[in-house]
């Protein structure tokens, strides 16, 4: 016979007035019963009782009694749950305990291998991939950071969000070649080369992180098996090298339009250019504790290329002496002797565009430290001494292993003899070069 409202609300005053413990059940032969127990406490607990296969009886908790159903079960809604456990043990599971508890802890594999997937889809994009790696770049200060950023937000992300949302490792050859193809019918020639090294150098890091343990451990997450860029040509073809040189002509100009620019931009490239053509990413990050008066250097740091470390580049300060002793006055606690504002490092398109400004736009930055080492052999400074002075990469064993000879000598000598070149520049003599390296005028 089926329990009522009132037979319950019966059962709880008599537990709590006789102090003792009181049971009601309900149910069918062969399904199991509906087992109440009534606390003299007057909490009221809903139980399935049931017989396993091997004769053992057992309760399994379906809730705590409500008159209300707020905080715990109705006797309608416990009934609703026997019925459910009711027809399990039907169907022929004699264990019902044991059948729950498998099937929660099934329950909760699926929703961890859920959560888990959900994140790699979300944390396994291409999208992501790009962002780990522009942030392995700055973590290791790399200026090209920023520039590599913008590569992959102007070439890939803005242009192909479907395919920046979708899980690199399920990304092909086939798939890229439309953000190249893009890249080549818009003539962007440079930009597909340098979007092309920096897709490569990502994928490749996923792809060889999980057996190298110097690779951070986030990009093992993209589960990369293979580079997808390897395969795609690396359109050398369409980059070509720079040719452009400066005729002595615009080299006097920009000279003379640098000097009377006072700002820190123009000071800055005046000193990259008598320092021989420095690179202006690496020369903008120069800080006063970069400067040796009394040994008379100045070091830049080279972190181009796959260092991890950048390398230590010095060089004499001789050339720019006295314009360096201006900016340490100015900048001697800010994070560049070149900062505008004593806070922030000047950005290498700053300069770039003060260049492109002063030649109306017949030349760029990159020219200038090319007319730079073309001059530099015309006046008869040797290649590994060229090299020496505008950190190009010296590969060799010796070199890299055994080779500390900073060579500074050798670069006093050239650059005061780059110095002489560029000041009878300006001056507008006639400048002969010899072999013998002496400027005659």
């Amino acid at each position: 016979m089926a329990i009522t409202v009132a037979e319950l609300g019966k059962t709880i005053r008599e537990a709590a007035e006789q102090g003792r413990d009181a049971y009601l059940t309900e149910g069918r032969r062969g399904a199991g019963v509906l087992r109440i127990r009534v606390q003299a406490s007057g909490r009221v607990s809903f139980y399935y009782r049931y017989t396993t296969a091997d004769g053992k009886r057992k309760d399994h908790p379906i809730g705590i009694y409500s008159a209300t159903g707020r905080g715990g079960l109705t006797l309608e809604q416990a009934r609703d749950e026997f019925g459910k456990l009711a027809l399990l043990y039907r169907s022929g599971i004699k264990d019902i305990g044991l059948h729950l508890e498998a099937e929660q802890r099934r329950q909760a594999a699926e929703l961890k291998r859920q959560a888990e997937e959900r994140e790699r889809q979300e944390a396994g994009s291409l999208a992501a991939l790009l962002d780990a790696y522009v942030g392995y770049l700055r973590d290791r200060g790399k200026p090209s950071w920023k520039d590599v950023a913008s590569i992959f937000r102007l070439h890939i992300a803005e242009p192909f969000p479907d395919l920046a949302q979708t899980r690199a490792n399920e990304i092909g050859p086939k798939d890229l070649r439309a953000i190249f193809d893009r890249l080549q019918d818009k003539g962007f020639t440079r930009a597909l080369g340098k979007t092309r090294a920096a897709l490569h150098s990502a994928y490749n890091l996923a792809a060889k992180s999980e057996f190298d343990s110097t690779i951070p451990a986030a990009f093992r997450l993209f589960k990369v098996a293979a580079n997808p860029v390897a395969s795609l040509p690396t359109y050398s073809q369409l980059s070509k090298p720079g040719e452009r040189v400066l005729s002595p002509a615009e080299l006097r100009a920009l000279l003379a339009a640098l000097h009377a620019d006072k700002s820190m931009a123009a000071r800055a490239l005046l000193v990259g250019l008598y320092l021989g053509g420095q690179r202006p990413t690496q020369l903008a990050r120069v800080r006063a504790g970069d400067v040796d008066v009394e040994r008379g250097t100045i070091t830049l740091r080279d972190g181009k290329g796959r260092r991890q470390h950048p390398r230590l580049h010095v060089l004499p300060l001789e050339p720019v002496a006295e314009i360096v002793a201006g900016l340490l006055e100015v900048n001697g606690n800010a994070p560049s002797i070149f900062s505008s504002d004593g806070k922030t490092v000047p950005h290498a398109t700053t300069l770039s565009k003060l260049v492109r400004d002063i030649g109306e736009g017949k030349y760029q930055l990159r020219d200038v430290r090319r007319t730079a080492e073309t001059e530099l052999a015309r006046l008869g400074v040797a290649k590994d001494i060229r090299a020496q002075i505008l950190s190009h990469e010296l590969g060799g064993i010796q070199t890299k292993h055994y080779d500390r000879h900073q060579y500074l000598d050798e670069k006093r000598q050239a650059l005061r003899l780059w110095r002489r070149y560029l000041d009878g520049l300006l001056a507008g003599s006639v400048v002969a070069i010899a072999r013998k390296g002496a400027i005659v005028a």
